[in-house]
């Protein structure tokens, strides 16, 4: 039978991942990086299958991971832009609307569109003032109707904090409000206040279903509901309701029936309440989201734990790892390749295959370094192992060492932990002088 999960569900979920991730004793997530060698012939992104052979293939792939450095929940970014269409808030559509209800202007501020920009006609109109609550002149804890007729209401402004961490051209971070005013700053008061302002149950809006027909003058507007206080007014064109316009939106609405009384007949419309909350309580809600970002900042070679000179196609979230002594990984970073000591300082490059003689192992290098080569096999060099005392050569070099050790675990036992989230994207090559900022949005 047709079911769906709630949005509640799936928000409640990315609630609790964002906890588990900021304040569990027990849990830990590393953001881990890797795939040095191409995908194919033509280093062509693959996507990525949830399946365990994609696991594994990046398990072998890992070079390096570092713990989470930060994490909050995100929305998808839309900068507002002059001459676009924008959508209302509505409580009968999830996120995915035709276009977007909540914008991000200029100055790091989210507003959330409570009405379109409506002509006399019914007609819709493209959005051609930017909501700034300042530049404007308004109360910021009120909705506002600018000249093009959008109706907006400010939630949130970003911090220069967050802008710097988790700010990225797809995304917004969203933040749940402080406390109280003693623990914030004066961007956080901002939306503290905004969250004391709520008022929950409010019409914010009359959708027309039908027009109707006949009307010589605009009709009386009555909404008969639990909740008091809400008002509006009726427009009309060539006899047909074509707009109403909220007077007040009133408060303690859980249903509404809109009716609407005069000389024509057939002019329906919906109540488009909000929740018991509020616009403006809890943004999270209100944004409709259920991602979670997560990031780190790589930089350079991080104390020897990753590498330089090299490059990476593939991303991933670890819960968990083991490390070599099978006790749970505590540390902030480390390597996770297996390496060669050779008998002599190492002649190999790093971004070859290597090949043992005497076994046949194939292996690409990630990192040479004395006598040392770091390096992982996957399906597409198999799995043969390089034996002690082999002697073994790089192809296109006409080079050889000779392998003294063989170490399979080194920093954490690469399948162990719990793989989250796997991401393939075109090379990244890194430098001694290079801070990635890799963000990793998980939405439930």
């Amino acid at each position: 039978m047709p079911a769906i999960v709630r949005q509640t569900m799936s928000r409640n979920l990315a609630r609790e991942l964002l906890s588990d991730i900021l304040l569990s004793d027990t849990n830990r997530y590393y953001i881990g990086i890797g795939k040095s060698d191409v995908f194919n012939s033509t280093d062509e992104v693959i996507p990525p299958v949830d399946s365990p052979l994609e696991e594994r293939e990046f398990r072998n792939n890992l070079q390096s991971i570092k713990r989470v450095e930060g994490a909050t929940m995100v929305a998808r970014r839309y900068n507002w832009s002059s001459g676009t269409l924008y959508s209302a808030w509505s409580d009968d559509i999830s996120s995915d609307s035709q276009y977007p209800f909540y914008v991000l202007n200029d100055a790091k501020e989210v507003y959330i569109c409570l009405s379109q920009g409506i002509s006399e006609d019914g007609s819709l109109n493209v959005s051609t003032i930017e909501p700034n609550y300042g530049v404007l002149g308004v109360d910021y804890l009120k909705a506002f109707t600018t000249g093009d007729g959008y109706t907006w209401k400010f939630i949130f402004s970003l911090t220069p904090e967050t802008i710097f961490q988790y700010l990225s051209s797809n995304y917004i971070p969203v933040h749940t409000p402080e406390s109280s005013l003693a623990v914030g700053d004066p961007i956080e008061d901002l939306q503290f206040n905004v969250k004391q302002a709520a008022v929950g149950g409010e019409i914010i809006r009359c959708d027309i279903n039908s027009g109707g027909s006949g009307y010589t003058s605009a009709p009386a507007i009555t909404i008969e509901g639990d909740g008091t206080g809400a008002t509006a007014v009726a427009h009309i064109t060539s006899g047909v309701v074509t707009k109403i316009t909220m007077t007040n939106y009133g408060s303690g609405y859980t249903h509404a029936t809109v009716v609407i009384q005069g000389d024509g007949t057939g002019a329906k419309c919906r109540a488009v309440i909000t929740d018991k909350q509020g616009i403006g309580f809890d943004a999270i809600n209100d944004l409709k989201t259920s991602s979670v970002m997560i990031n780190i900042k790589p930089n350079g070679e991080e104390d020897g734990e990753f590498f330089v000179e090299n490059e990476f196609r593939q991303i991933g979230v670890i819960k968990n790892p083991i490390n070599p002594e099978g006790i749970e990984f505590v540390g902030l970073k480390t390597k996770c390749l297996p390496t060669l000591t050779l008998q002599d300082s190492s002649p190999f490059s790093s971004g070859k295959y290597i090949t043992g003689i005497q076994s046949g192992a194939v292996a690409y290098v990630n990192h040479s370094e004395n006598n040392i080569i770091y390096y992982h096999q996957n399906e597409n060099t198999g799995f043969l192992q390089f034996q002690v005392g082999e002697a073994v050569t790089q192809s296109g070099v006409v080079v050889t060492g000779t392998v003294q050790s063989v170490s399979k675990i080194n920093g954490i036992d690469r399948f162990t932990g719990d793989v989250l989230y796997i991401e393939n994207r075109y090379r990244i090559r890194r430098d001694a002088e290079q801070q990635e900022d890799i963000k990793v949005v998980i939405t439930i």
